[in-house]
């Protein structure tokens, strides 16, 4: 795996890890936003954004 956007030069093994170990903690972060803002009334609500459908073939957002 290899994250070199912007740049012509190939990447080291350490500076991929850094790039997805930053993006890995931006997704944290978006997610965390995401659950945060879900109704605190009913516990379930929160597991409900990302609860598959059935028949759907896949995750739907909610």
């Amino acid at each position: 795996m290899s994250i070199s956007i912007g740049t012509s030069a190939p990447s080291s093994a350490r500076q991929t890890h850094a790039a997805w170990l930053r993006l890995r903690g931006e997704c944290r972060q978006l997610w965390d936003q995401v659950l945060d803002a879900a109704p605190r009334e009913n516990p379930e609500s929160r597991d409900v954004i990302a609860r598959p459908q059935p028949g759907s073939g896949g995750n739907t957002l909610l």
